[in-house]
């Protein structure tokens, strides 16, 4: 490991203080010949090959931004708490916005029609102003394939578990009328609740298809998720993406039918999350328990220790991105200033982490 760095805060923390998740640590990385883009909860830092800051972008939509695909042009952003994919160019205008809502034919494939109305029009980055129910399909993954983007909708509910997620809302509800301000009132707590109703419902993952040109369509499925799966990406003719519910990374075919599978290890789970191609069928997985990077060869059908990182239950690799030999050394502090918001407290992390070759 080369350098670690402690990384800037959300100015929202303190509404949500989730210890693991939540508003905190990095949420993406990518980049271009020339330009470096880590994401966190609400916004982009751009860094050019020195490592200078060169620009931070942030939009209303970008509540819960879980991850970006760098172009040449721009960033996409999938952020779960607005249901949205945008993108954004380099100057921070908006470029592109879609939703599921904006396909009424994927809206009842995935059996949320009746919630396929109008999205809320507040800053989704502020946990104060969300709406009581949100986050239905959790979409926390864009790739780039042929056709056009992939998508990872993670935790797709079913129509029990958003009943029962509406009913556990409830009290909440009534709260926030009142206008009592209390954790119970707050809206960030509706994710934990579908976690709840998850145990005695079902949800699903789901891979689409966003193509250049026509309606989204679903590519690939997986029943009874527990924990959302992430990372689904492009590899030759197959999907790849990583069950986190199973710790496993996956190769599926485009007829549905699992190619391979290697599993990640871990106590009690690995909760694999981070995917980055080192060529051919080698991969590098991240995990949580423990705090870890794994080479994965798909091909032998082997998982080997790469580098770990630490055993910290609260810490999870959350994304892994090569960096290219036309930067520059990597400096002591990566932004001029981490230090968080005013009345927020913070531990020893989250953390960014570089690791050598």
């Amino acid at each position: 490991m080369l350098k670690t760095w402690p990384i800037p805060e959300s100015r929202f923390r303190q509404y949500d203080p989730n210890p693991r998740g939540g508003l905190r640590g990095g949420r993406g990385m990518g980049c271009t010949e020339d330009r470096f883009v880590i994401a966190m909860t609400d916004r982009l830092y751009v860094f050019d090959r020195q490592w200078n800051q060169v620009a931070e972008l942030s939009h209303p939509l970008f509540g819960e931004i879980h991850d970006i695909l760098v172009e040449p042009d721009g960033v996409w952003v999938t952020a779960t708490a607005s249901d949205a994919l945008t993108k954004v160019g380099w100057d921070g205008r908006l470029l592109r916005s879609w939703s599921w809502r904006q396909d009424s034919q994927l809206a009842e494939a995935l059996g949320l029609e009746a919630w396929a109305r109008e999205a809320a029009e507040v800053d989704y980055r502020d946990p104060r102003q969300l709406p009581p129910i949100y986050d239905f399909v959790h979409i926390n993954s864009v790739a780039r394939a042929p056709e056009g983007l992939l998508l990872s909708f993670g935790f797709v509910a079913s129509g029990a578990t958003r009943r029962f997620q509406s009913l556990l809302g409830l009290p909440g509800k009534a709260l926030k009328g009142l206008g009592l301000d209390t954790r119970l009132a707050k809206p960030s707590r509706m994710f934990a609740m579908r976690f709840l109703g998850a145990r005695y419902s079902s949800c699903t993952w789901l891979g689409v298809l966003l193509p250049e040109d026509g309606p989204a369509r679903i590519v690939a499925r997986q029943e009874g998720v527990k924990i959302p799966n992430h990372n689904l990406l492009w590899n030759e003719d197959s999907l790849l993406f990583n069950d986190t519910h199973s710790s496993q990374l996956v190769s599926l075919g485009m007829d549905g039918r699992r190619r391979r599978q290697v599993e990640i290890p871990g106590t009690p789970r690995a909760f694999a999350r981070g995917l980055a191609p080192l060529g051919g069928q080698r991969f590098i997985v991240g995990s949580q328990c423990p705090t870890a990077l794994y080479e994965v060869d798909l091909h032998a059908e082997r998982c080997e220790l790469l580098c770990r990182l630490g055993d910290n239950v609260h810490e999870c690799v959350y994304a892994v991105h090569a960096v290219p030999d036309t930067f520059g050394a990597l400096p002591e502090q990566l932004w001029s200033s981490a230090a968080p918001p005013v009345d927020v407290t913070v531990d020893a992390g989250p953390r960014a982490v570089a690791v050598g070759n």
